[in-house]
């Protein structure tokens, strides 16, 4: 091997080497960190708690909203977070449903598209939003992960003349399963996804057994709207809605939000609008990408961004020079297939809310890694090592900004949070048996005696004063 060869050889370890320290680093905060941002202690870590036994109606009483939620949300993530929690008796634990989500992609993306898991890793975590999820209590990273498997299933199915494999067919409909009972904005993808690989199958005389396999397996990936338009007389509940002339009831409004300048702009200016970052804090500001992508409204860009603009250009005109140069039908296929996607996504539904729709990052990554591993090299046309380096520079300017508050575990642990963010004055004169009303949204929960044993008394969630009735405030205790 001469001088040239061992130094790219070294160079390669070097950047798995450094694939593998962003997953340790942002595990170790999975399972340290308790995280604080908004909708993980709002609801996901409440309803997976009380799934699984941990936070029952004698400890907490769910707020009517939170109440409505928890009968209609798609709760399958919350499941494992609480069985995560159960078994290990941490509820910092629930941060790993999310965080083990990048590392099952890697481990598709080797056996499949023959992309070292560790490089595949360290290109997923330099998409920010990847990035700031998998070590949170959030759960659209799960649901988009198992839908980015699906699409790239669908890639294959289609770029080849083989029969399709049985275990293709059963991991479509377990990752579709798994992205439609946790986001259900994802299920148009899902289902289009799974119809095109049922198209596939049924067109096959070898394969058609498979095809009947998956019509009758569909009520298991249906099984959230379909349990709610049985028990609730809408797919969709608690949302309530008008659908093809007919309204379906929920006592919660559908959600709607769009910065001033984008709230009359179609879905797909949009949605470009927040894949280019306008409006969004400077790269030194280290609140430019976080969990939420929350901003001052007087910013214009609230809500908007997280995948980084620079990285999302650059992986865009790879994977078009590589489509249009490209003479495998694996490179026409992924083309038609990410293009088709695109359009869909930037019609959803809040399309500019980008951690919805990381499925369509994931892909964008999953499919340059893919590509530059499973197709001819060509002049001018970026290889794994060039990827790998890019790959690199983002996800060092991710941890740059986000002063490395993802990678390094030095945030609070749930006990800690506790004694932050509960009043022991107040609660010291609560009795065993009663029931107080706590007003502290996202972190109502820190006050049940779930984290405050041995003591027994039940929390009533609440908005505001009118919420808790007759049942004594917690405000009304202690010193002020």
């Amino acid at each position: 091997m001469d001088r040239g060869a061992r130094l790219g050889t070294r160079y390669d370890r070097a950047l798995r080497a450094l694939g593998w320290l962003a997953f340790a680093g942002i595990l170790s905060c999975a399972l340290h960190d308790a995280s604080q941002a908004f909708d993980g202690w709002y609801y996901h870590l409440k309803f997976a708690g009380r799934l699984v036994g941990m936070l029952p109606e004698s400890s907490l009483v769910f707020h009517h909203e939170n109440q409505d939620r928890y009968a209609g949300f798609a709760l399958l993530a919350e499941v494992f977070q609480g069985l995560l929690w159960k078994l290990t008796g941490r509820a910092e634990s629930a941060n790993l449903v999310a965080f083990v989500s990048v590392p099952l992609v890697a481990w598709f993306m080797q056996r499949r598209w023959k992309v070292p898991a560790p490089v595949t890793m360290l290109a997923l975590f330099a998409i920010p939003l990847v990035h700031t999820h998998a070590a949170s209590l959030y759960v659209d990273l799960p649901g988009n992960a198992a839908a980015s498997v699906l699409v790239l299933l669908v890639i294959d199915a289609y770029a080849s003349d083989e029969p399709l494999p049985p275990f293709d067919v059963v991991l479509a409909l377990a990752t579709g399963a798994i992205a439609a009972n946790i986001k259900p904005m994802l299920q148009p993808t899902v289902g289009l996804s799974l119809l095109a690989i049922l198209v596939r199958a049924a067109r096959d005389p070898r394969t058609r057994r498979l095809a009947l396999a998956m019509v009758l397996a569909s009520p298991l990936v249906l099984f959230t709207p379909l349990r709610n338009a049985i028990v609730h007389h809408n797919p969709f509940f608690p949302i309530g809605t008008h659908l093809l002339g007919v309204d379906l009831p929920g006592p919660q409004e559908p959600y709607s939000y769009a910065p001033a300048w984008l709230e009359h702009a179609p879905r797909p200016l949009r949605f470009l609008a927040s894949l280019l970052e306008i409006g969004l804090r400077p790269l030194r500001d280290p609140r430019r990408w976080t969990v939420d992508q929350w901003m001052p409204e007087a910013s214009g860009a609230n809500r908007l961004g997280g995948f980084f603009n620079a990285y999302v250009v650059v992986l865009l005109v790879v994977f078009v020079t590589r489509v249009a140069r490209g003479t495998s039908r694996l490179e026409r296929v992924s083309g038609v297939v990410f293009a088709l996607f695109t359009g869909l996504i930037s019609v959803m539904p809040q399309s500019h809310e980008l951690r919805y729709y990381m499925s369509w990052m994931i892909v964008l990554v999953c499919l340059d890694l893919g590509l530059a591993c499973r197709t001819a090299a060509r002049p001018f046309t970026p290889g794994l090592r060039t990827l790998g380096t890019l790959a690199a520079l983002s996800f060092m300017v991710v941890v740059a900004s986000t002063r490395a508050a993802y990678v390094l575990p030095r945030g609070l642990t749930v006990k800690e949070l506790v004694e932050a963010k509960v009043d022991e004055g107040r609660l010291g004169e609560v009795k065993d048996g009663e029931r107080i009303c706590v007003r502290r949204p996202p972190f109502n929960m820190l006050w049940t005696d779930v984290f405050h044993a041995p003591r027994h008394y039940t929390v009533v969630e609440a908005e505001n004063p009118e919420d808790c009735g007759d049942v004594r405030d917690v405000d009304s205790l202690g010193h002020p």
